[in-house]
């Protein structure tokens, strides 16, 4: 019988909760350092990127890389159950700049609010992740292969990664450990177009 994304979550998060401290800190490095080396990277202007918490990649690299190149860096603002999935520029990691509840969960106390359309690139966390091949459509198309994510389970990116142009790749940032066999997919599911992890080959695709 296959998991459910429940199960999944349950299950891979109690293994991400395990890894030692110091070992998430060099796997998050190493992703950060190939997330700054992407062609997508250096080309976007605004990107949108998660402010890690509990277990998740650190994604402070990326951030303050992206600061330092006059990069427009924006992040999410959580509304349990809204639509409008808004997101906020920040221009700082101080801890001063952010509010921050009782999860971990930070969001700018300086609310510069920024539209969908205008982000080139969106960092997206997730708890567990596997390959997913599409049925190509029209002559001569080609296999496509995209990325099935379980989040959290209050559907906050499924809504905003639907609101961001189609030229915007949408790349998971994740351990290696937390990739699955496979991920039951719904309609309303956002994919995403790739996925970094620490391992040093590229995973290999179905």
């Amino acid at each position: 019988m296959a998991e459910s994304k429940a199960d999944i979550r349950r299950r891979i998060r109690a293994l991400r909760d395990a890894v030692p401290a110091d070992l998430r800190a060099e796997w998050s490095a190493r992703i950060c350092a190939k997330a700054i080396a992407l062609p997508a990277y250096r080309s976007a202007r605004t990107i949108h990127l998660f402010l890690p918490f509990g277990s998740e990649v650190d994604t402070g690299a990326i951030a303050r890389h992206a600061l330092a190149g006059g990069k427009r860096v924006v992040v999410p603002v959580f509304a349990r159950g809204s639509d409008e999935t808004p997101c906020a520029q920040i221009t700082s990691l101080e801890p001063d700049a952010f509010h921050c509840d009782q999860r971990g969960l930070r969001t700018p106390k300086a609310l510069r609010l920024t539209p969908p359309d205008e982000i080139d690139l969106v960092f997206v966390p997730l708890v567990a992740f596997a390959h997913l091949a599409l049925t190509p459509t029209g002559r001569g198309a080609n296999r496509l292969t995209k990325i099935a994510r379980v989040g959290y389970g209050v559907g906050f990116y499924d809504r905003f990664l639907k609101r961001i142009r189609d030229d915007a790749p949408k790349i998971g940032l994740a351990f290696a450990l937390q990739q699955v066999e496979a991920i039951p997919v719904a309609p309303f599911d956002a994919l995403l177009d790739e996925v970094i992890t620490e391992a040093d080959a590229p995973i290999p695709l179905l």
